[in-house]
C-alpha cells in the first residue's frame, strides 16, 4: 500500500538534513514509500535533490508559498492510498512508518483517520488515508486560512472530535524532530503572529476546518 510523503523545504542550508531525512525513510522497514520534496521558492534545492536523491519526486514552487500550501499541493497533485506530511528536519526510526500503518489498519481500515507519528500526542506530523484527504475541498487537508502555524492544531481538534485520531502502540519508534533556529525558522516565525491572530478569529467564529469548510480569507 503506497504512502506518498510530502516534504516541504525552503532553505539551502537544510539540504544535509533533507538528505538525512530521506535516507532514514528509504532504509526503513516499510518500502512502498514515495517521498515528494517541495522545493519552496528555491530552485537550487530542486537541482541538488534531483541530482543526489533517488526514487523521489521533486516539485518547485516558483515563489515561496510556505508549509500549508506546499503540503496541500502534494495531496492535490499526487494520487496515493496513504500520505504522510512531514518537515525536512525529521529522522524516521526504521519501524516508524510500518508501525504507523499497522495502527491505521487497526483503527481506520478505510483510511479515514489520522495516525500521529510525533513523539507528543499531537499531529504536527502524521499518516492519513486517501478517504480522509478526499473529505476536504480540493484535497486541502490543512486550512488555507493559515500560512505555516496553527492548522495542525485545528486539525487535531477536528479529528479528536470526529473520533478518528490515534498513535502507534510503540511510541519510541516515532520521528525525531531536530528544531534548528536557522533561516527556515526565521522565515516561519515571520508569520507566527499572523497565524495566531487568524486562529483566534476562526475560534471566535466557531470555525473548524474539516467539520465545516468556512474560511475567513477568500482567494
Amino acid at each position: 500500500m503506497k504512502i506518498t510523503i510530502a516534504i516541504p523545504t525552503c532553505s539551502s542550508e537544510r539540504i544535509p538534513m533533507l538528505m538525512r531525512m530521506v535516507e532514514s525513510i528509504q532504509v526503513g522497514t516499510y518500502k512502498d514509500v514515495h517521498p515528494v520534496i517541495v522545493a519552496d521558492g528555491n530552485s537550487h534545492i530542486q537541482e541538488i535533490a534531483n541530482k543526489e536523491l533517488h526514487n523521489v519526486s521533486v516539485i518547485l514552487n516558483k515563489k515561496r508559498m510556505d508549509w500549508i500550501f506546499s503540503v496541500n499541493r502534494v495531496f492535490r497533485e499526487f494520487d496515493s492510498q496513504y500520505y504522510i506530511y512531514a518537515s525536512d528536519d525529521l529522522v524516521f526510526p526504521p519501524d516508524c512508518i510500518e508501525n504507523a500503518m499497522l495502527a491505521m489498519q487497526e483503527h481506520f481500515p478505510d483510511g479515514f483517520g489520522l495516525v500521529t507519528i510525533a513523539k507528543r500526542k499531537r499531529c504536527p506530523f502524521g499518516l492519513i488515508g486517501r478517504k480522509f484527504v478526499e473529505h476536504f475541498p480540493n484535497r486541502q487537508v490543512f486550512c488555507p486560512d493559515y500560512i505555516h502555524f496553527c492548522s495542525d492544531t485545528e486539525l487535531q481538534h477536528v479529528v479528536k472530535k470526529l473520533g478518528i485520531f490515534t498513535h502507534p502502540r510503540k511510541r519510541e519508534s516515532q520521528v525525531k524532530h531536530f528544531r534548528e533556529k536557522g533561516e527556515t525558522w526565521k522565515l516561519a516565525h515571520q508569520v507566527k503572529i499572523r497565524d495566531s491572530v487568524m486562529r483566534n478569529k476562526r475560534e471566535e467564529k466557531g470555525y473548524k476546518w474539516g467539520i465545516d469548510f468556512n474560511l475567513i480569507r477568500r482567494k
